[in-house]
């Protein structure tokens, strides 16, 4: 009777485990919607937690130590720095328990891909494709006027130029979707399944993203392209289709270029996109009030807290570091920082040694890359898809293919035909199928 109850307990823990790891993937999935807060995948995240706690949590630490100090001084001084809010403490609240939660998203991220490694790498990454490709699908929608109150999906009330789709601002959105944007580039040049998915959502995403005219997206994604484009290249098995691809794009956009040069110069002249990509009337206050908020930050160590920047000072800090010191403390913000620096880190010393899966952490090392450009020119951290990437980082890694799936066909194989290797199997090593 007892070990029917053990094993009763033991059945009912798995399932639960197993139904909090697809709570989470939905989770991701809905993360392309977030025009309302607390959001849904915030709401859904929640019950998937709820179900990981109620499962045995596999050993061993997942973190290392910069990070775990980090984590712990970015919430300890999260929470201190409300000690110091005068105004609308309610809003200030708020803001640490959104901060609260994105720690826990880094963290439960951090544990699955720490045990679950290549599969997680790639359904995590396969369910923000699939919300980003659900968010650009209602972007060309709102762009086509297809959808009633189609304005509601552009930044500007009525105003029809910088897309933002179901987010609340197209400097968010844009950053949102370049992690799926290396994904299905990755997807394109190294995956026979989904080379066609790679290559139509790369162009879908691609497209919209301009659309956000969002400079520090559009500089993110160019960054975390080159880095990444340049580590496909020292990859063996990656290198001759990725500069396949990159050859025949380019010289599409040489021979498109030389035939409409002209339409091409009278369509951008006065154009809105040409209007944001040159200076902005706001650009030299923008990097004075990150300079002012530097010596604030100095004055008052400990933060002012959540949000009185902008009823104590008039504005908001451009600059991710400098803003979270400011209302939430130095502390806080070396917090963040060793956070990011440890995923970074660790990523680059893989990436060194070269050792099987070695581009996956390259995959998170440009995306990462090219985030912290953008954070030096938008004061913000409640970036959801930022906190997954860094995750991502503390994953145990073994395959160097975009997708899990060449393993688990090799792991079948050797069951049925354990002596008689043969071709199929030497196709579908870890080094291989999924690659050209």
């Amino acid at each position: 009777m007892a070990s029917a109850g053990l094993s009763l307990r033991t059945s009912g823990q798995d399932r639960a485990a197993v139904l909090s790891w697809r709570i989470y993937l939905l989770c991701l999935f809905l993360s392309f919607f977030v025009m309302i807060e607390p959001a849904p995948t915030d709401l859904v995240f929640f019950i998937g937690f709820a179900c990981l706690l109620l499962t045995p949590l596999q050993g061993g630490r997942f973190l290392s130590a910069f990070a775990v100090v980090g984590v712990a001084l970015y919430l300890i001084f999260s929470v201190n720095s409300l000690f110091f809010v005068d105004i609308a403490f309610i809003l200030s609240l708020r803001a640490v328990a959104i901060e609260f939660y994105m720690i826990l998203l880094f963290l439960v991220t951090a544990y699955f891909v720490a045990h679950k490694g290549d599969e997680a790498f790639f359904w995590i990454l396969m369910a923000l494709t699939l919300g980003a490709l659900v968010s650009a699908f209602i972007g060309y929608l709102a762009l086509a006027d297809a959808v009633p109150r189609s304005d509601v999906f552009f930044r500007g009330e009525g105003v029809r130029n910088r897309l933002k789709s179901t987010f609340k601002d197209p400097n968010v959105f844009g950053p949102f979707l370049v992690p799926s944007i290396l994904f299905t580039a990755w997807l394109m040049v190294s995956s026979r399944k989904f080379r066609v998915f790679g290559a139509v959502s790369f162009g879908m995403l691609l497209v919209v993203l301009i659309a956000t005219l969002s400079r520090g997206a559009m500089v993110h994604v160019a960054v975390s392209l080159f880095i990444f484009f340049i580590a496909l290249l020292i990859h063996n098995r990656s290198a001759k289709p990725t500069f396949m691809v990159f050859l025949v794009g380019s010289s599409m956009v040489c021979i498109v270029v030389a035939f409409f040069v002209e339409e091409i110069v009278q369509a951008l002249e006065g154009s809105l996109l040409a209007s944001r990509l040159s200076l902005q009337s706001y650009d030299n206050s923008r990097f004075s009030h990150v300079a002012s908020s530097v010596q604030h930050m100095l004055e008052h160590p400990m933060g002012i807290g959540p949000f009185q920047a902008r009823f104590k000072y008039g504005y908001l800090p451009h600059n991710t570091f400098v803003a979270f010191g400011l209302h939430n403390g130095i502390p806080a913000a070396i917090g963040l920082a060793l956070i990011y620096l440890a995923a970074m880190g660790r990523c680059f010393m893989k990436m060194i040694d070269q050792k099987l899966g070695w581009t996956k952490y390259a995959f998170v090392f440009a995306v990462l890359a090219g985030l912290l450009i953008l954070m030096q020119v938008v004061g913000t951290i409640h970036w959801r898809h930022m906190y997954v990437v860094c995750g991502l980082a503390f994953g145990v890694y073994v395959t160097d293919a975009p997708t899990d799936i060449p393993d688990r066909l090799r792991a079948r194989w050797q069951a049925v035909r354990p002596r008689r290797p043969g071709w199929l199997l030497r196709r579908l090593s870890p080094q291989g199928d999924s690659h050209f």
